[in-house]
């Protein structure tokens, strides 16, 4: 506007200069100087000129005083510019898209994030109170609302406030700066409003900016106070709107969902975890619904404009992050246990009984492990038809997708309440870690998932030991994220992020499970006294604030100085930095030394390459501390797990131990404590193999080391660290195996062979190794299924696991009894309250009848899915429905997901990745997606870990040149798309290229010679 207005007096002032020249210029051809007239003149001045000079004095004076102000104001901006954003030079476009005249105007309008989008440090948020009005009757889908934030400038004076806001609508009229009242001083009358010079948005940035002619002075609190309007959308992100159905009746409600940065689409904030806040809600609703949110009901008014209306307004918050405020307007009915209640559809009520009889004693088990009493008045837990994520830890109100919350006796399998428990401990857990104490940036946020992650399981062990769920993080945690971290695309667990892209993407298994796996060793390495008593001092300590991860290695370094379990001259954060600051593990390399009493360790880090193409030594190795703990075949001694030494942060290290050089065989890693593969010579692989292949020796080993000895070796021999001759070998001795744990990790370490040879014509020889080893245990587990025998859950995740391989191998006992249950059931006269299959052989039976079956089993499950009301059931369905092996009803099954009027949003990837999974159906997703790209992406909105999910499946099978040209163009031409899980996708059929060349037939080779055998 400034500079607007001062070329018009630069304009007007070269005018008045010339006529002023005109009026004392001899005409023209006289010869003469007018300056050499020896006479006078008289001067005169016409009326024009007057006007002109009077104008041109008064926009001087206003030019002039322009200009000193805002050199003022700009030399004092600069000089704060690492403190304050003050925008770089962009291009005005056009107002923001309410298309009304007084919108802020918007800036910048990219399609993409700016590499940095961090908020200035200078003002801290200290209160919000928001009142929010959505309007879901008549579909009208918009809110609006108005938020009061009161600030502190804390560290120095400044002229400009910015914060977040996305998808917002706000007016230029609708936005007052003031200074705060000074509560100690009486005076009736409010505080001046500060002038405002312009406030406009950034999109690139999704900041909102407003620069003011009045300075904001520190250590001075002020307030802001913002009105603004929105659309409820349906992409399951900010403030969003869902739907379900009674009948033919549609019943609407809205909820939200705000990690990692959507706060700022529901209203205007200052959206990063560091910068904590109390909130206090005021939610108007319809009479005929209800509210929850973060905190209880103080009390609820009549609204003051809308009939019907009603203002809900909640209690104050804790001091908490943005993405942790949360609230729900629905017509849904309650159970409640004291002050823990559950909420979800009415007719899905008595769904939420399970997860209300685990809540409270899981809550309390935590209060107990922390030290730490739940400090929040009451606990709700809403089930929600249509959610993103699994579930979301908002304090004091955790939102689940209904298949994580909900259980119907009788049709859920009873795996589902592992699962339920599981998710229900992982939230809770976020109550103290992520809650209490919040991650000061997001490049720490393993400390929240990692440590709820791995709490999950030492929740789920102490409501339910007969489950023996610390068996099977093995092989569920560790051993999955082993194939993550093995490509050079995975990132450090602890990892610098700027713009919520690349937030988004570690919200993934490295962020999750190898979080949950390194907390799980420090465990190990700490005892759990220790580690417990040091959370605890953490906790306490930086309650209700942020921190970053060398806050946790401070407490725990000084417990475990206090219990001399550390070297004075080393710290948690010393070993700690070598596993949460580098990408990757190691493989460590046990060999003995001839001669000696010496055992001879060497680390390096393991990734899927060939090895012979990757020697270079102008490559620095990462190198970490690594806890050494083992066993030998006489001591036979699994469970001891503290580290009887440590390989410190170098390339090779020796142990000299008589017992261990000179044994049978050894075996190092007990349980898989520590995260890394360990890798022995050749003898000590043979001698190992040798003891397993003994019928009545192989139990001597723990469950959790043969499962570990399984995934090493294939993995191993995968990576090309060991010959496939030796990993096979020691695969046979799973011709004796019946317990869960082994056989998990051996169908893991198998599916991926399988995905490399089903197209192959070598496949018969690989699927009849594996019939053969499924024998003893299919007989073992059989299709009979104990609905009841809840207790013996890895029995039931065995049978499930064990049958599920032998259908898909096309096992004729098992194709056979599926049919058989599946046709019953497609007989039934009501096959909607009827159904004969047990709950927890129908995920198998479904997809076994469908695939072996025709149109009408299709089109009869599809009708079950769009009638039942059961949500474990529909996702069953859902999963299942992609097991034909039709092309043409896989296509319809895709275009269906499209729709949006038979499934719902938040399940499109799993038909995609149910359609990926099956052999006839992969390439038909892949080529889907392809060709409907722009119109999958513009259905789901901005939700890039479901899209890349589904692409991920996609293209799990490829392993030609050809298939990896194919992507590469698809990449480069459609996505252009440079984030780390596309380049995963990249690397991972790269690497199944190479494996094909290497590997293929070596195994074709060792197969035909076992098949001789027989």
């Amino acid at each position: 506007m400034v500079l607007k207005d001062s070329h018009i007096c630069e304009n007007l002032t070269m005018d008045n200069h010339r006529n002023a020249i005109a009026t004392t210029t001899a005409p023209a051809g006289t010869g003469q100087i007018a300056g050499s007239r020896t006479h006078k003149r008289r001067l005169t001045l016409s009326l024009n000129t007057v006007v002109l000079l009077g104008a041109f004095f008064i926009c001087s004076l206003v030019a002039v005083s322009f200009i000193i102000y805002n050199f003022a104001t700009c030399n004092e901006l600069s000089s704060l510019s690492d403190e304050n954003i003050v925008c770089s030079p962009v291009r005005l476009t056009h107002p923001s898209k309410s298309g009304q005249n007084n919108s802020i105007d918007t800036l910048d309008e990219t399609p993409h994030y700016e590499k940095d989008v961090r908020l200035p440090r200078s003002i801290k948020p200290l209160r919000y109170n928001i009142s929010l009005t959505p309007y879901l009757h008549n579909e009208n889908f918009t809110f609006e609302g108005e938020v009061k934030i009161s600030f502190l400038v804390e560290t120095a004076d400044c002229y400009n406030i910015t914060m977040h806001a996305a998808e917002l609508n706000i007016s230029k009229s609708g936005v007052e700066v003031r200074r705060a009242k000074i509560k100690d001083i009486q005076s009736p009358a409010p505080e001046a409003q500060l002038r405002i010079r312009k406030q406009y948005l950034i999109e690139a940035k999704q900041f909102f900016v407003i620069e003011l002619y009045d300075k904001l002075k520190r250590d001075t609190e002020y307030e802001i106070n913002i009105k603004f309007n929105g659309l409820l959308k349906d992409y399951l992100q900010g403030f969003y709107r869902s739907s379900y159905k009674v009948g033919n009746q549609t019943r609407w409600l809205a909820s939200t969902q705000f990690q990692a940065t959507d706060a700022r689409r529901a209203f205007p904030c200052f959206d990063e975890p560091a910068l904590k806040a109390n909130f206090t809600l005021n939610i108007a609703r319809p009479v005929t619904m209800s509210t929850i949110s973060n905190m209880p009901i103080v009390v609820t008014k009549p609204h003051e404009s809308l009939p019907n209306y009603v203002w809900d307004h909640f209690a104050e918050s804790l001091p908490m992050s943005t993405y942790l405020v949360a609230y729900a307007i629905t017509d849904f009915s309650v159970l409640s246990d004291g002050n823990f209640s559950v909420w979800a559809r009415t007719n899905a009520i008595n769904s939420a009984r399970y997860a209300l009889k685990v809540g409270p004693k899981i809550l309390k088990f935590l209060e107990q492990f922390f030290d730490i009493d739940f400090p929040l008045p009451k606990m709700d837990m809403i089930a929600l038809p249509d959610f993103q994520a699994g579930a979301m830890e908002n304090w004091g109100l955790i939102t689940y997708r209904e298949t994580t919350m909900l259980f119907e006796e009788g049709i859920s399998a009873t795996t589902n309440k592992q699962r339920i428990a599981a998710v229900i401990g992982h939230e809770l857990a976020h109550q103290w870690f992520g809650n209490l104490v919040t991650p000061r940036w997001w490049s720490d946020i393993w400390l929240n998932e990692g440590f709820a992650s791995y709490m999950e399981y030492l929740t789920v062990d102490a409501i339910e030991p007969e489950w023996k769920t610390l068996d099977q993080f093995v092989v569920n945690e560790l051993q999955n994220v082993f194939q993550l971290d093995a490509l050079s695309t995975s990132h450090k667990i602890s990892i610098e992020v700027c713009n919520p892209d690349e937030i988004n993407e570690i919200f993934d298994r490295i962020s999750y499970a190898k979080g949950s796996t390194i907390i799980r060793m420090m465990n190990h390495f700490l005892t759990t006294k220790v580690f417990r008593q040091g959370l605890s001092n953490y906790l306490k300590k930086i309650a209700y604030s942020s921190a970053e991860q060398n806050d946790l290695w401070h407490f725990l370094t000084m417990e475990a100085t206090k219990h001399n379990l550390l070297d004075k001259n080393t710290t948690v954060k010393e070993i700690m930095d070598t596993w949460t600051l580098q990408m990757g593990y190691p493989v460590l390399q046990i060999s003995r030394h001839p001669n000696t009493n010496v055992v001879r360790l060497e680390q390096q880090r393991f990734v899927f390459v060939n090895k012979t193409k990757s020697n270079n030594s102008n490559i620095t190795e990462p190198l970490w501390w690594i806890p050494i703990s083992f066993t030998t075949s006489t001591e036979l001694n699994f469970e001891s797990t503290r580290p009887v030494t440590w390989v410190p942060r170098t390339k090779t290290y020796e142990i000299e131990n008589r017992n261990l050089s000179t044994a049978e065989w050894f075996i190092f890693n007990i349980q898989q404590t520590g995260y890394y593969r360990a890798n022995y010579d050749l003898e000590n692989w043979r001698a190992i193999t040798n003891h397993l292949m003994k019928q009545t020796h192989y139990a001597e080993i723990s469950a959790p080391n043969r499962a570990q000895l399984i995934d090493d070796a294939m993995n191993l021999a995968r990576g090309g660290y060991l010959s496939y001759a030796i990993a096979l070998n020691l695969s046979r001795y799973l011709i004796h195996e019946t317990e869960h744990v082994p056989w998990k990790a051996a169908i893991t370490a198998f599916n991926f062979i399988d995905t490399m040879f089903v197209n192959q014509g070598d496949y018969d020889l690989l699927k009849n190794y594996l019939l053969k080893l499924i024998d003893t245990v299919y007989q073992d587990v059989g299709f009979d299924d104990n609905v009841n025998n809840e207790h013996d859950m890895l029995r039931t995740f065995k049978r499930i696991e064990i049958l599920n391989m032998a259908c898909h191998l096309g096992h004729r006992g098992c194709i056979s009894d599926s049919s058989r249950l599946f046709q019953n059931w497609l007989q039934e006269p009501n096959p909607d309250v009827n159904n004969p299959i047990s709950p927890n052989l129908r995920g198998i039976v479904y997809c076994s009848a469908i695939q072996y079956g025709t149109e009408t089993e299709w089109d009869f499950a599809f009708e079950r899915y769009l009638k039942t009301s059961v949500s474990t059931e529909k996702e069953l369905l859902l999963i299942a429905l992609g097991c034909s092996k039709e092309p043409w009803i896989l296509f319809r099954y895709l275009r269906h997901s499209l729709t949006g009027d038979k499934i719902r949003k938040q399940d499109v990837y799993r038909v995609f990745v149910a359609v990926s999974n099956n052999v006839v159906g992969q390439q038909i997703a892949f080529d889907f997606i392809r060709n409907n790209w722009q119109e999958i992406k513009a259905y789901l909105g901005t939700s890039i870990s479901n899209l890349n999910t589904i692409l991920k499946f996609a293209t799990k099978r490829m392993n030609s040149k050809f298939l990896l040209n194919e992507l590469e163009s698809f990449v480069r031409n459609d996505l252009k798309d440079n984030g780390r899980s596309i380049k995963q996708i990249v690397e991972q059929v790269h690497i199944n290229v190479d494996w094909m060349n290497r590997n293929y037939n070596t195994i074709v080779q060792w197969l035909k010679n076992e098949a001789n055998k027989d």
